[in-house]
């Protein structure tokens, strides 16, 4: 008896075992049943959409579902996301069961960029020029006025001594705070160089100069609007000029 009871367990044990083995060696046969895609954006209106993802690898012809997986390149797809510009990484691409898995992630747009010579892109966290476009929803600051900077894809502002330079700097440090990012709205570079902010409430203007000091003349102004303009009000003054080391000059209109 048993030896009868472990005869079958044995049996059974091989079953399962060539089962699994049998599956596995199919898997790859069988064919692709559709995606599970999921976009990773840090801001509220991301530039690609899972549609987007389809319809980049349909417009290449890469043929996906109803197709064995077996003869999916999925190295073929990986590369064509990575080459378009508002994708950061492609975290992954493959089957999960017979669904073709696709993770990626978007930069983060930080600036909208007018030139002097009429052209205009983005410009993300890291420093990198994007080409504009109408799918770019997100709500960033512009960047205009004497900007010379001419658009090349791949090109990283950090790496210029320019004015747009000294803007994604401002910028990139008032990204990353709350109250910042939402009170200003502008950047404008004066002939002289220097940069003038526009916020999003009020008709003043703030005089800011250069990236220099930046850190102490953002926190003056924070100081002044929350402890002094939201009482006095905003439509007052036609200037505040945070040009000098621990002042804030308000001047009325």
């Amino acid at each position: 008896m048993k030896i009868f009871r472990f005869i079958s367990a044995v049996i059974l044990c091989l079953a399962v075992v060539t089962g699994i083995v049998f599956a596995a060696v199919n898997m790859p046969k069988r064919p692709c049943s559709g995606y599970d895609l999921t976009v990773k954006y840090d801001g509220m209106y991301p530039t690609i959409s899972n549609d987007d993802i389809c319809q980049m690898i349909e417009t290449n012809s890469i043929k996906t579902i109803g197709i064995p997986m077996k003869d999916i390149d999925l190295g073929q797809i990986a590369e064509l996301l990575k080459e378009n510009p508002y994708i950061k990484t492609v975290n992954e691409v493959r089957f999960s069961s017979t669904k073709l898995r696709i993770v990626v992630t978007l930069k983060n747009i930080i600036l909208h960029v007018y030139t002097q010579a009429g052209h205009q892109y983005f410009v993300d966290e890291d420093g990198y020029m994007l080409p504009f476009s109408l799918a770019v929803k997100e709500n960033v600051p512009v960047a205009n006025g004497k900007i010379t900077d001419a658009f090349a894809d791949g090109k990283n502002v950090k790496d210029q001594q320019s004015n747009l330079h000294r803007v994604f700097k401002i910028a990139s440090y008032m990204h990353g705070n709350d109250f910042y990012r939402a009170q200003f709205r502008q950047f404008y570079v004066q002939n002289n160089n220097e940069v003038v902010l526009v916020p999003t409430v009020g008709r003043h203007k703030i005089l800011f100069g250069t990236d220099k000091n930046m850190e102490e003349k953002l926190f003056n102004l924070q100081q002044t609007y929350q402890q002094g303009l939201a009482y006095m009000g905003m439509d007052q003054y036609a200037t505040l000029d945070v040009r000098y080391k621990n002042r804030v000059i308000a001047k009325k209109k």
